[in-house]
């Protein structure tokens, strides 16, 4: 289907990047760290027949600036919160992978009446929700992006992003148990994020549901996008 590319300026001056198609309510495919909006391209094209698509480059991503100082969560769901109010959208679903995921869970929690349904692939709100080896591999790549960011200055903008994984999200428990919405907790078996804090969050959630994909691990939707898009079509064609 053609799609519509624009940018939406934010208050500071920040240009958001993303792109508009199909038909349908809306919902908004939300990114991991260091990517862009092309990391959901084998579900695009299934999900505009039902849906009408917003694929975000969040700030500091892709196609999308960054004016601020330094980059958060929160600052990233006011973002999606201004495109809402630009394309007169009161409420939509959401689909967040890795951060992604984190950053809907604070959108969710931020604007409860703006999200009728939540998706959550791979998401963790604490730093001790991802295994060792993936805390380490974050610290690395963080150290070695800010090395390079002294003598290439566009390198601070990889800085920016890589610092989201080296701190909680923001969201706490008790913030989780008021999100309203019909929640999935979808993962991999073999995912970075740990088994027990996807549960966690199942647990807290008061509307989630919780799916446990073998054979699976971080990039799930990339590598097995058939049965991806299966778990989730399943969630939100439900009554």
């Amino acid at each position: 289907m053609e799609k519509e590319k624009k940018y939406a300026t934010m208050a500071d001056g920040s240009q958001i990047y993303y792109e508009k198609s199909g038909h349908g309510s809306p919902l908004f495919l939300l990114h991991g760290n260091g990517g862009s909006g092309k990391y959901f391209s084998k579900q695009v094209p299934e999900l505009e027949h039902d849906f009408q698509i917003f694929l975000i480059d969040s700030r500091g991503h892709g196609r999308s600036t960054n004016d601020a100082p330094t980059l958060n969560f929160r600052l990233m769901a006011d973002d999606l919160k201004t495109i809402m109010l630009l394309e007169n959208i009161h409420k939509a679903d959401f689909l967040g992978f890795s951060d992604g995921a984190n950053l809907a869970m604070m959108f969710a929690s931020m604007y409860p009446q703006s999200v009728h349904r939540l998706i959550l692939n791979a998401g963790n709100t604490t730093t001790s929700g991802v295994h060792l080896l993936g805390q380490l591999a974050s610290y690395t790549q963080f150290i070695f992006a800010f090395i390079l960011s002294l003598f290439y200055p566009k390198m601070k903008k990889k800085v920016q992003s890589l610092s989201l994984l080296l701190h909680d999200i923001g969201v706490t428990e008790t913030e989780l148990k008021q999100i309203p919405c019909p929640t999935l907790i979808l993962v991999g078996k073999h995912d970075i994020i740990k088994l027990k804090h996807s549960m966690y969050l199942a647990k807290v959630i008061p509307k989630a549901s919780f799916v446990l994909v073998s054979g699976q691990g971080h990039a799930f939707a990339r590598k097995n996008p058939e049965r991806f898009n299966f778990e989730i079509l399943k969630f939100l064609k439900e009554k």
